[in-house]
């Protein structure tokens, strides 16, 4: 909870990178401090869900893996979309984190797109393997909303949108929503 203490809750736009890098040093503080069986048994702890609400935009990345499917759900449905999909990746992230315990993130740099920004990432593990990892983010009432995360080259909304339109092409925008909804599937 200390880490959530010690964010500012009011951040100027256009410091992207420190706003990102609070919110990822203060989660990956929480995931490897909470031992492993308390994540089993619970899942994320409610600072770390937090902190990761508040740094993503969860509708924005929804509304782009689903691109013109979008309009085929009513509003309740995109809640309903929004809210699985966010939990699919807050339980990926958590998994992803924790498995690294021990990785160092270099930031390297931050470069306006129009609207948008690019924060450019490093990950160097234990051993010294790279993995580069670009945030894409945009700003929302003065904070900088991260809607993209590219992984080693690959986007994670365009590698989401491509699997929810095999799953579309066999089935329907109904079904997808039933199978996002369920964590598990």
């Amino acid at each position: 909870m200390s880490a959530l203490l010690a964010l500012p809750l009011v951040a100027r736009a256009g410091d992207a990178t420190e706003q990102l890098r609070a919110t990822i040093d203060g989660f990956v503080a929480i995931i490897n401090s909470t031992p492993v069986s308390e994540l089993v048994a619970h899942g994320l702890p409610e600072s770390a869900r937090i902190l990761v609400f508040a740094r993503f935009d969860f509708s924005e990345m929804a509304r782009r893996s689903l691109g013109s499917h979008w309009g085929a759900l009513n509003g309740g449905e995109q809640g309903e979309f929004v809210a699985g999909l966010s939990q699919r990746l807050l339980a990926s992230y958590g998994r992803t984190v924790r498995s690294n315990n021990g990785d160092n993130v270099q930031f390297k740099s931050e470069v306006r797109e129009g609207e948008q920004v690019k924060v450019t990432t490093q990950v160097v593990s234990g051993n010294g393997d790279e993995m580069p990892i670009d945030y894409r983010l945009h700003d929302v009432d003065g904070q900088w909303k991260v809607f993209d995360v590219v992984i080693d080259h690959v986007s994670l909304v365009n590698n989401y949108r491509a699997q929810f339109e095999r799953v579309i092409g066999k089935s329907s925008v109904q079904e997808l929503l039933r199978k996002i909804k369920n964590v598990d599937s």
